[in-house]
């Protein structure tokens, strides 16, 4: 038996395991991979990515059908199941005079992949077996992906069906109507944190687009706006360079959080741009005063959801019914409303949008509320920063130590 090495696609599409002493072979960014001898050139598997982006669970009654399309110039025969392989999958004998080998189409995730093997009908007896195990331990690694084409297909189906007018269609990581564009990033975090609610998670977003307060996004006037402008603690990443939210306007804040802008209505949220600043004719600096003035007006709750450990300090939950309990963290007025309770240093944590978690500055709370801060990170659909930060009446700076 040969020891065997594992490959991984450049852009983790599937994996598989080959003999070590072979050959491996990337072609056109991994769109083609090949496997074989180093000492033989007439023999060797190639592995190719179909130019396609599917549901594939959909698709397993079209293999048979795929497989006859792409083997149209190919010689095969005796088309069937190939159930060793992990993913549902079909293949063919070759039949083309002097050849041995197989052809296989296998479909996983969001992707389809053709492969073929070259082995001269002579030793079939020798590397058929060697191939059959290579392709056995192939595994298409794109599940998110198609959790994520899954998620969109039904988006872009209720938005036909509510908006027919729109002429809705798939544009990159976006759908694209008439005179509107939706973006995707926001419901597919809240869907894969509860997918139990799916269905009313994507009806809800969809209803949102016909509401009345979304008609002037773009055109808003500053005198009109300007009370209802909040800021909003994002996760530097959420700021991509390349995608639609690389025009926010950004404050830099503090470790890997930056403070974005909104003009809030109810529970709908716009973004304000650069573009939107230079409209108004305003400066960075009068935004960032203006929304700290908006959120120094908004109310804490009534009610604190808390608790007090004998000997280990106080944890009180700020949850608020305004999706903006994060925000809290930049109030003015924190230290002040909280030190009573907490001591004149306590600590502090934004895990996610809809949540501000204020601890005792003692060690083994800050160890606890460390690790849950960190799994509501992990979990939320809206995450911001699993790290603490420290509250004195100085200010506000990232926690250190233990």
């Amino acid at each position: 038996m040969f020891p065997l090495k594992t490959f991984l696609h450049p852009h983790k599409v599937y994996r598989l395991e080959y003999p070590a002493h072979w050959d491996q072979v990337v072609q056109k960014d991994g769109e083609s991979c090949g496997f074989g001898p180093h000492e033989r050139d007439d023999v060797g598997l190639w592995i190719s990515i179909m130019p396609m982006s599917v549901d594939t669970d959909k698709l397993q009654d079209d293999l048979p059908r795929l497989m006859k399309q792409s083997m149209q110039k190919s010689e095969a025969e005796n088309l069937r199941r190939d159930t060793s392989l992990k993913d549902f999958g079909m293949i063919a004998d070759m039949t083309k005079d002097g050849q041995g080998g197989h052809y296989w189409i296998i479909a996983g995730g969001d992707v389809v992949l053709f492969a073929s093997s070259q082995v001269p009908a002579a030793e079939r007896d020798v590397w058929n077996p060697l191939y059959q195990k290579v392709m056995a331990s192939l595994q298409i690694t794109r599940d998110d992906q198609l959790f994520q084409r899954q998620t969109s297909n039904e988006v872009l189906a209720e938005l036909r069906r509510r908006y027919p007018e729109q002429d809705f269609r798939f544009e990159d990581d976006k759908i694209r109507g008439r005179d509107r564009v939706v973006y995707l990033s926001n419901l597919l975090r809240e869907v894969r944190s509860a997918p139990e609610r799916k269905e009313q998670i994507i009806a809800t977003y969809v209803e949102t687009l016909n509401q009345p307060a979304t008609a002037d996004f773009g055109y808003e006037v500053w005198d009109e706006i300007r009370a209802s402008v909040v800021p909003v603690l994002k996760h530097r990443d959420y700021v991509d360079s390349d995608g639609p939210t690389r025009h926010l306007l950004t404050t830099e804040w503090l470790a890997d959080v930056l403070i974005v802008y909104a003009i809030r209505r109810k529970n709908i949220f716009r973004f304000i741009t650069g573009w939107d600043v230079n409209r108004w004719g305003l400066t960075a600096e009068i935004l960032y005063e203006q929304a700290l003035a908006n959120l120094k007006g908004m109310p804490w709750p009534k009610q604190l959801m808390g608790a007090r450990m004998k000997d280990a300090g106080r944890v009180i939950i700020v949850d608020t019914d305004d999706n903006l309990a994060s925000i809290r963290l930049l109030h003015p007025e924190l230290h002040h409303v909280f030190s009573g309770p907490l001591g004149r240093t306590f600590l502090a944590g934004i895990p996610c949008r809809d949540r501000l978690v204020l601890f005792s500055d003692r060690r083994e709370l800050k160890q606890r509320i460390g690790r849950k801060l960190k799994k509501d990170y992990s979990a939320s659909a809206y995450p911001i920063t699993p790290r603490p930060f420290q509250v004195t009446r100085d200010g506000i700076a990232p926690a250190v130590g233990k």
